[in-house]
């Protein structure tokens, strides 16, 4: 008896038996979850926590309560509170406490949902499923190498990980051979960029490279590269992305990695000449001043700094941060070095980054005739970067005087202008000197950026052949200087920024809520599911409504208003505008007085300081305030950007001039997207979907338009994914604190720095994890296609099958919806085309469903 409970010993010595003994653990499981909810647990939810209660039912003869109250006890410290019902949720037993997938939950709420997390987060399990996807708070552990072996080769019941949304990703490629995509959501600083990394470098370790082509060593050497070139420093994160990028890797019939292929858009390229308080520009600037050896230098005439630079690029003062960016910089050229880009190849991109330095150096004159204010700095810009000095102040500031030459030049050879550029006859919008000289910097680094994308292509590039593709999608975060706990309003990039996380989000909304919606409805199942009513395409609308697309009502306006892009682009044309008169087109259309908000609180609402207005980006949860000032200008189109492509391209250093002539035959409003390289099958089926977003009537008639540009750039993404199948990783930020805490007792239950409970709702209320969640645990989770169904199954009645068409032939599924059932039903389909499986019973057997 000994080391037995007295009950357990009292069933031994009245003989119940052994049996009885082992159930007595299940049934005093069962028992303490029948006491935890007779007890009638619930979460007081407040606005910085929420706290374990017990709700108390009135006794009789007490008085009653009054309606849509009820009285609580909380379990800290015992006192009773009468709170709003709408303050209550209920809770979970405790088994449920560190449940591995949020859609186990008996109770799905808010509250619920952030005491899994906090619990798992305590534990060190940063990684939590919510259904088919995943949930990732920030602040990661290191994923060792040693914890691939745990999800290599595994199909289903893994940890919830990353590596297990890879791995259920590339189970997917080769089963359905369909391109497969996973999107990293959420704030800046979550970790998106680490974790994008670690999945790739997972895929490439456990698949295997057919000839060596991509290695974990050169995956690790691209995100160097890129961190150096498309990184800076926001605020406590040193490595803030600043440009979206779709790295992919193609995949023969066998499961092995063949090739990948980069793609880049959205880069900061303003970023290089404009940075806002307390940010710095791009990371690569400091790296290099700090690195460069003597010879190399003096050769680019960087032994001695400016005094000033009017662009912010400066040389790392401290000692400490010297000896940081010298070996970043080291880092970065043995990183070159392992994608096989040669010494002569990293010499001229060090020109191009020189040649910006001495511009910012150089400066401008604000007053008088638009030239440089100081000619010695930019006699060394012309000379790093090939040209005549009088070559480059006519590429800077004279553009009227350029069009002239290359129409005598380019004669009666064409009448088509010249790389997509206007005529003489339409020269654009008037510049000052000051955005004449900031657009060159802005061309060359955009230049020099997909410079660096084509060398990194180049490295991956094969021709063997590939069946299919996984590609890894990494965006700038959600941007928002409060999340930074800065005062200033946020700029005009940072506003593209969160236009593109809203689009991003606007695919989660219609892959996880309205597509699975409408299929429920296509094939009459009933599913008691309503779609929230606000989505995020309220303010992808504010962003980029174009009434021009829409059909106008006859002899009258159209009734829904121009968005933000269309309003910069007309006004960035027009003489004498402004950026207030932008501000109150926008206002009076969207605003709280508008009609697109009606009588309710629209999307957008005006400050009261001068110029500033506030977005309620992710459904209102996360709103942000942004400063107007200089949008326009922003949005006129500046030659100074192409002619620093003609400046690369025609340069007297062969190096340099070798290095950016592929690039020669990209139409001129494809620039701004890096990455049209490729010679592989699935390679050419990307570019090609690219391409056709480029090529449209819309991007025809706007081709010189800076607002169209950002468009067609997310355009292009969210057509270059919907291709795929998605897996979206939700990053989570549990907060930032103030101060570093040592750990108490009073505060164990925090697991880690912070537990920022208000951010983390707004965080979950804007990106709809709940309402996915609610519709994967009321529907059918799992479901196959007819294609897939006869496929997998076809060898169970091998005679029977015999009688209809191949298995890899794909039907028409329309057609089956629109038989009849029983022909449905042979075929191994539901009349909708679809098989669907409820979850496993008891026994892990699976009980068929069929859509009625």
């Amino acid at each position: 008896m000994k080391g037995r409970c007295p009950e357990e010993a009292a069933k031994v010595s009245a003989g119940e038996g052994r049996g009885a003994l082992e159930e007595s653990p299940d049934s005093s499981k069962q028992v303490s979850e029948d006491v935890w909810f007779e007890t009638e647990k619930v979460w007081l939810v407040q606005k910085d926590q929420f706290a374990l209660a017990t709700e108390l039912k009135p006794d009789v003869g007490t008085l009653e309560l009054p309606p849509g109250t009820v009285r609580v006890r909380l379990d800290a410290d015992g006192s009773i509170v009468e709170v709003d019902e709408e303050e209550v949720q209920k809770a979970n037993p405790p088994s449920l406490d560190y449940t591995e997938d949020l859609a186990a939950l008996v109770s799905l709420n808010e509250a619920s949902v952030l005491h899994v997390l906090r619990q798992r987060c305590q534990s060190q399990l940063p990684y939590t499923f919510s259904g088919p996807h995943l949930v990732a708070l920030r602040q990661v552990p290191s994923t060792a190498s040693s914890s691939r072996k745990a999800f290599q080769g595994r199909r289903d019941r893994m940890s919830p990980h990353i590596f297990a949304v890879a791995q259920r990703a590339y189970w997917g490629m080769l089963a359905q051979r369909q391109d497969q995509t996973i999107m990293a959501l959420g704030r800046s600083n979550t970790g998106k960029t680490t974790a994008c990394q670690n999945i790739l470098e997972y895929l490439v370790a456990t698949a295997g490279s057919v000839d060596n082509r991509v290695t974990v060593e050169k995956i690790q050497a691209v995100f160097t590269v890129l961190r150096a070139f498309g990184t800076v420093s926001a605020g406590p994160n040193r490595t803030s992305t600043r440009f979206s990028m779709v790295l992919a890797l193609d995949f023969t019939a066998s499961g092995h990695v063949t090739a990948a292929h980069l793609q880049t858009m959205l880069l900061e390229r303003a970023r290089v000449a404009q940075q806002p308080e307390g940010e710095g520009t791009f990371n690569i600037f400091s790296q290099m001043l700090a690195g460069l050896g003597l010879d190399q230098r003096s050769t680019l005439h960087l032994h001695q700094m400016a005094e000033n630079n009017c662009f912010g690029i400066r040389a790392s003062l401290k000692g400490e941060e010297k000896r940081e960016a010298s070996a970043a910089f080291a880092q970065l050229q043995a990183a070159l070095g392992t994608l096989g880009v040669e010494a002569a190849e990293q010499e001229a991109l060090w020109r191009v980054l020189a040649g910006i330095y001495h511009l910012g150096a150089a400066g401008v004159c604000k007053v008088g005739r638009k030239q440089f204010l100081k000619f010695e700095w930019a006699n060394r810009a012309a000379d790093v970067l090939g040209c005549e000095a009088e070559e480059l102040s006519t590429a800077v500031f004279k553009h009227h005087l350029q069009r002239i030459l290359q129409q005598v030049t380019a004669g009666a050879r064409s009448e088509e202008p010249l790389d997509g550029m206007a005529s003489f006859s339409s020269p654009g919008p008037k510049l000052s000197g000051v955005e004449c000289l900031e657009g060159m910097a802005a061309g060359l680094y955009e230049e020099l950026f997909a410079a660096v994308v084509m060398l990194v292509n180049r490295s991956f590039s094969s021709s063997q052949l590939s069946t299919a593709s996984l590609m890894v999608v990494d965006t700038p975060g959600f941007l928002s200087p409060r999340h930074q706990k800065r005062e200033r309003a946020a700029t005009f990039e940072e506003f593209c920024h969160n236009y593109g996380q809203e689009r991003l989000q606007g695919l989660f909304y219609k892959a996880s809520l309205e597509s699975e919606v409408g299929r429920y409805q296509e094939e009459n199942v009933e599913v008691p599911f309503d779609l929230p009513e606000l989505s995020p395409a309220t303010t992808v609308a504010l962003v980029d409504q174009n009434p021009s697309q829409m059909p106008h009502s006859s002899g009258g306006p159209s009734e829904d208003p121009q968005g933000l892009l269309w309003i910069l682009d007309e006004e960035a044309l027009m003489q004498g505008s402004s950026d207030s008169r932008a501000l109150d087109r926008l206002c009076s259309a969207f605003g709280k007085e508008g009609k697109a908000g009606g009588e309710k609180q629209g999307a957008l609402r005006r400050c009261e300081q001068p110029l500033q207005f506030e977005v309620a980006h992710r459904l209102g949860m996360d709103p942000v305030r942004y400063d107007a000032t200089g949008w326009v200008s922003k949005a006129k189109w500046n030659l100074s950007v192409q002619n620093a492509i003609q400046l690369l391209q025609q340069s007297k250093i062969g190096a340099l001039r070798k290095v950016f002539l592929p690039r020669a035959q990209v139409p001129l409003l494809c620039r701004s997207v890096a990455g049209w390289e490729g010679h592989s099958q699935q390679a050419l089926k990307r570019t090609g979907c690219l391409r056709k977003t480029f090529s449209g009537s819309f991007a025809t008639i706007r081709r010189r338009s800076v607002c169209a540009q950002i468009k067609l750039q997310l355009d292009a993404l969210s057509n270059l994914v919907k291709r795929s199948q998605i897996h979206f990783l939700h990053c989570l930020d549990p907060g930032t604190p103030e101060a570093p805490r040592l750990p108490t007792e009073a505060s164990e239950a925090a697991p880690g720095p912070a537990w920022d409970v208000p951010a983390l709702r707004a965080q979950l209320s804007g990106s709809l994890i709940l309402e996915a969640l609610r519709l994967h645990r009321i529907g059918y989770a799992d479901r196959m296609e007819l294609t897939q169904f006869r496929r997998r199954f076809q060898g169970l009645a091998q005679l029977e099958m015999k009688k209809f068409t191949s298995a890899y032939e794909l039907p028409d599924e329309k057609k089956v919806r629109r038989g009849s059932p029983g022909e449905a039903m042979e075929g191994g389909a539901s009349p909708g085309g679809h098989c669907s499986f409820s979850r496993c019973d008891r026994e892990g057997h699976p009980s068929p469903l069929w859509g009625s």
